[in-house]
Protein backbone atom coordinates (compact mmCIF):
# COMPACT_ATOMS: atom_id res chain seq x y z
CA UNK A 1 0.00 0.00 0.00
CA UNK A 2 2.76 2.33 1.00
CA UNK A 3 4.50 2.05 -2.80
CA UNK A 4 1.02 2.88 -4.51
CA UNK A 5 1.21 6.33 -2.35
CA UNK A 6 4.77 6.90 -2.79
CA UNK A 7 4.46 6.01 -6.90
CA UNK A 8 0.87 8.59 -6.73
CA UNK A 9 2.72 11.04 -4.45
CA UNK A 10 5.75 10.85 -7.28
CA UNK A 11 3.68 11.18 -10.03
CA UNK A 12 1.29 14.51 -8.48
CA UNK A 13 4.89 16.02 -7.21
CA UNK A 14 5.97 15.99 -10.87
CA UNK A 15 3.24 17.62 -12.40
CA UNK A 16 3.24 20.35 -9.16
CA UNK A 17 6.84 20.73 -10.30
CA UNK A 18 6.95 20.70 -13.74
CA UNK A 19 4.26 23.27 -13.76
CA UNK A 20 6.40 25.71 -11.89
CA UNK A 21 9.17 24.96 -13.24
CA UNK A 22 7.20 26.51 -16.61
CA UNK A 23 5.68 29.11 -14.62
CA UNK A 24 9.75 29.97 -13.86
CA UNK A 25 10.80 30.08 -17.46
CA UNK A 26 7.27 31.98 -18.36
CA UNK A 27 8.38 34.42 -15.37
CA UNK A 28 12.88 35.07 -15.94
CA UNK A 29 12.89 34.03 -19.46
CA UNK A 30 9.88 34.29 -21.46
CA UNK A 31 11.77 34.06 -24.77
CA UNK A 32 13.16 31.05 -23.78
CA UNK A 33 9.45 29.32 -23.68
CA UNK A 34 8.06 30.82 -26.48
CA UNK A 35 10.39 29.40 -28.49
CA UNK A 36 10.03 26.11 -26.61
CA UNK A 37 6.20 26.75 -28.03
CA UNK A 38 7.59 27.31 -31.50
CA UNK A 39 9.20 23.78 -31.27
CA UNK A 40 6.47 22.14 -29.71
CA UNK A 41 3.88 23.60 -32.71
CA UNK A 42 6.52 22.77 -35.51
CA UNK A 43 6.62 18.93 -33.66
CA UNK A 44 2.45 19.21 -34.03
CA UNK A 45 2.92 19.99 -37.57
CA UNK A 46 4.93 17.02 -38.31
CA UNK A 47 2.98 14.78 -36.39
CA UNK A 48 -0.42 15.70 -37.93
CA UNK A 49 1.65 16.24 -41.12
CA UNK A 50 2.09 12.40 -41.79
CA UNK A 51 -0.63 12.00 -43.99
CA UNK A 52 -2.71 9.95 -41.53
CA UNK A 53 -6.56 8.85 -42.39
CA UNK A 54 -8.68 12.10 -41.30
CA UNK A 55 -10.41 10.00 -38.56
CA UNK A 56 -7.14 9.73 -36.89
CA UNK A 57 -5.94 12.68 -37.47
CA UNK A 58 -8.39 14.93 -36.76
CA UNK A 59 -8.00 13.39 -33.46
CA UNK A 60 -4.43 14.03 -33.18
CA UNK A 61 -4.90 18.08 -34.11
CA UNK A 62 -8.05 17.98 -30.95
CA UNK A 63 -6.00 16.78 -28.46
CA UNK A 64 -1.94 17.32 -28.84
CA UNK A 65 -1.66 21.42 -28.09
CA UNK A 66 1.66 23.32 -27.81
CA UNK A 67 1.33 24.03 -24.28
CA UNK A 68 0.43 20.51 -23.32
CA UNK A 69 3.44 19.37 -24.87
CA UNK A 70 5.72 22.04 -23.30
CA UNK A 71 4.30 21.13 -20.09
CA UNK A 72 4.84 17.49 -20.89
CA UNK A 73 8.73 18.10 -21.55
CA UNK A 74 9.08 20.28 -17.84
CA UNK A 75 6.99 17.56 -16.52
CA UNK A 76 9.59 14.52 -18.17
CA UNK A 77 12.03 16.65 -16.49
CA UNK A 78 11.10 17.08 -13.31
CA UNK A 79 10.37 13.48 -12.88
CA UNK A 80 14.15 12.79 -13.84
CA UNK A 81 15.12 15.18 -11.45
CA UNK A 82 13.14 13.56 -8.71
CA UNK A 83 14.22 10.02 -9.64
CA UNK A 84 17.93 10.85 -9.76
CA UNK A 85 17.58 12.92 -6.24
CA UNK A 86 15.68 9.40 -5.01
CA UNK A 87 18.20 7.13 -6.04
CA UNK A 88 20.23 7.21 -2.52
CA UNK A 89 17.44 7.03 -0.79
CA UNK A 90 15.93 3.98 -2.59
CA UNK A 91 19.54 2.33 -2.27
CA UNK A 92 19.43 2.88 0.69
CA UNK A 93 16.02 1.01 1.49
CA UNK A 94 16.49 -1.65 -0.87
CA UNK A 95 20.17 -2.56 0.74
CA UNK A 96 20.86 -5.91 1.07
CA UNK A 97 21.53 -7.00 5.10
CA UNK A 98 25.35 -7.69 5.78
CA UNK A 99 26.35 -11.02 5.17
CA UNK A 100 26.59 -13.08 8.89
CA UNK A 101 29.91 -13.31 10.13
CA UNK A 102 31.49 -16.70 9.73
CA UNK A 103 34.30 -18.14 11.86
CA UNK A 104 36.88 -20.27 10.29
CA UNK A 105 38.68 -22.39 13.00
CA UNK A 106 41.45 -24.43 11.66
Amino acid sequence: MLRIFLSAGNILLSLVLGALLMALVAVYSPETLSLMLAWARSFKDLITGTGLNAKYNIWLELLLDERQLVFMGFTIFARIVIGILMLPFSRLHHRAPAPAQRHFYG
